[in-house]
């Protein structure tokens, strides 16, 4: 790991400054996590020297880690530096991360020297020449002003750019990622990051191809000593974790006008190793102002805010579950009892609700902080009371308009709607709004200190008028007797809303079969049987669609019911979303057998097929060809009586 402890990030240095900023995409990779604890590295057990452990508990966590909603997951650290993992740690760890939905970030070791270029370059020719795995993302080495005690620019540049030449020369396609320096050290990325300068690594080498393509460091503001009220300035404060992106961003833009680098081209940045310290106090529990702490998780929400509004490519938080002690503890889950902190809670709001473009927010109190995001169908705003006593009642507008009222506590959002919304927020808790692109509310989550942290609860969610019914992937199918029987619950329902039955015979045209209306209820278990059954051994598929107030629709995942049919397991589809209209499919579960891969659009109409098997491995690995549109797609693996489906997204 970077600094030997690493966790989550944000920052809300936006909040208190009117200063406009280009609106910024957030990056479809953003949110992301560390792989740290497998169980060995290398062919160590435990690392060179503490306090750095590997206990074997990350395998664990992969369901928890998907369910925190990360995007990307790198592999790296002190432990991968010291201990150059194995081609089959390799491997596994990359078919692991992408099993579960996300990207994998993978970081060749330097260790001081102790590696070298070609071994690097072999790194790349196993993973993506050899095993096909079409890694994208690459670091080079770990923290070499703190493991490597490097202090110039010359001293990182030489070995960067050797390693970089070297791997680019074995896969073209790969993106570099450095210096991963352990806090922003000025020192080394200035001299990195002057255009035309003698260390300048943001050009071309004599192959023609960038040897840097995103701009990295680690940052861990306190080692544990702090106060509350330096956790509540520290991100905005002169020369805190937003002034240094601002601050990066301008030296980026310089290198890119200098070396005409546009596009997919340009150079962007990212952190990634962060957390609120690198060690807990002692005594650090959820009072406290470390990881474990209510008030450390609405920290990592705010680094998460300041990442979003200078586009940074990705934010891997340190880590998912580690060490042996109060200080050390710094994962978002526990790593004795594995429950789900408060950094966990907030990472995960934060992560399934803020996409599309960030929305810059100013909030009239320095300890409420306030951001937000605007897609094509919602508007997300998280709303923070670190306040330690007081309550507030507080009107939010979802443009930069005067706010007019009594309140003392006014949040803008600059998202460009001309609504209002006025709420109350407790002591220490935080709240997520999901609006219409119109500005009605469609839910709100609340967590707060006392009414759930300490009581170890989840968020709480309520829903309002127009807010989709139902929970889709709790969707089930089962046969029973003759018929089939359609399951799922309902958080909260409408009226007026409902559920529309859907059936298809080959999995890609679906018929409405029957629509139920809303019932009004919370938590109540829905249930339709049907006996219109396909003869003999046919295969059914079922998906169900809710109807919102407005009369539109999602859709549900496809079950498929018959006797002895199973889901295909393992089945991973990447890079998603694509942005070339090119992705490729990994099965683990079907060695030596054939299957038919078929992709639709949303309206079922069949737009790509293609009947193949596997590799050695049992992987099939299908490079999609056909030139699809933007938009949403399902692809469908078919073998015997097997079927999988998965949605694809073509940017």
């Amino acid at each position: 790991m970077g600094r030997y402890f690493i966790f989550f990030l944000w920052s809300a240095g936006w909040l208190f400054n009117g200063s406009s900023v280009a609106a910024q995409n957030i990056q479809p990779y953003f949110f992301g996590q560390n792989a740290w604890m497998p169980d060995t590295i290398g062919i160590a057990a435990a690392c060179a020297s503490p306090p750095c452990y590997l206990n074997g508990k990350l395998h664990k966590q992969w369901g928890n880690i998907t369910g925190s909603g990360a995007r990307s997951v790198r592999f790296g650290g002190i432990a991968a530096d010291r201990n150059r993992p194995t081609n089959f740690q390799y491997i596994k760890m990359i078919d692991s991360i992408r099993a579960k939905g996300m990207e994998p970030v993978i970081q060749v070791p330097f260790d001081g020297g102790v590696y070298t270029a070609a071994q690097a370059a072999a790194i790349v020719q196993h993973v993506n020449i050899t095993k096909q795995r079409n890694v994208k993302y690459w670091i080079i080495g770990n923290e070499p002003d703190l493991a490597y005690s490097y202090n110039t620019a010359s001293q990182v540049a030489v070995y960067f750019k050797s390693f970089a030449s070297a791997m680019k020369a074995v896969d073209p396609t790969i993106l570099t990622i450095g210096p991963e320096c352990a806090w922003y050290n000025s020192s080394i990325i200035n001299g990195l990051t002057t255009p035309g300068g003698a260390y300048d690594i943001t050009g071309r080498d004599s192959a023609g191809r960038f040897y840097i393509d995103i701009v990295s460091f680690h940052t861990y503001p306190f080692n544990g000593s702090q106060t509350r009220d330096q956790v509540i300035t520290k991100i905005t404060q002169p020369g805190g974790f937003a002034a240094n992106l601002a601050t990066l961003n301008t030296r980026l833009a310089n290198c890119n006008a200098f070396h005409n680098r546009s596009g997919p081209a340009a150079l962007t940045a990212a952190v990634t190793e962060a957390n609120i310290n690198w060690q807990n106090n002692s005594l650090d529990n959820l009072n406290g102002v470390g990881v474990n702490s209510f008030i450390g998780g609405q920290f990592i929400a705010e680094m998460f805010g300041a990442g979003m509004k200078h586009g940074l490519s990705m934010m891997n938080i340190w880590s998912v579950v580690e060490g042996n002690s109060v200080a050390l503890n710094i994962g978002y889950i526990d790593p004795a009892s594995f429950k789900k902190k408060p950094v966990y809670y907030h990472y995960k709001m934060a992560a399934e609700n803020f996409s599309g473009v960030y929305a810059d927010g100013v909030s009239t109190f320095t300890n409420v902080k306030a951001f937000g995001s605007r897609s094509a169908q919602q508007i997300n705003v998280m709303i923070m009371n670190q306040d330690a006593v007081n309550n507030h009642s507080y009107t939010v507008r979802l443009n930069t308009a005067a706010i007019g009222g009594t309140m003392a506590l006014k949040i803008n959002i600059n998202a460009s709607v001309a609504v209002s919304y006025t709420d109350n927020i407790d002591s220490q808790s935080t709240q997520v709004l999901t609006f219409d692109v119109y500005g009605n509310l469609l839910k709100k989550q609340v967590y707060g200190l006392s009414t759930h942290a300490q009581s170890n609860l989840r968020p709480s969610l309520i829903l309002m008028a127009g807010a989709l019914p139902v929970s889709l992937s709790e969707f089930a199918a089962s046969r029973e007797g003759s018929g089939v029987v359609l399951r799922w619950t309902t958080q909260s329902e409408r009226n007026n809303a409902g559920f529309i039955v859907q059936k298809s015979v080959d999995g890609y045209q679906f018929n409405d079969i029957n629509f139920i209306e809303g019932v009004g209820t919370s938590s109540s278990e829905r249930r339709y049987e049907t006996t219109d059954d396909a003869p003999g051994e046919g295969t059914v598929y079922y998906r169900l669609a809710q109807v919102d107030f407005s009369g539109e629709q999602e859709y549900s995942q496809i079950v498929a019911v018959q006797a002895g049919v199973t889901q295909l397991a393992d089945i991973t589809v990447y890079p998603n979303p694509s942005y070339d209209g090119q992705f490729t499919v990994t099965l683990s579960s079907l060695a030596d057998r054939a299957f038919e891969l078929v992709i639709t659009d949303m309206y079922g109409r069949k737009v790509h097929s293609a009947v193949t098997g596997t590799d050695d491995d049992g992987n099939a690995r299908i490079p999609v060809n056909s030139q699809l549109s933007p938009g949403i797609y399902l692809i469908h693996i078919h073998s015997e009586h097997q079927l999988q489906t998965e949605k694809i997204i073509i940017k």
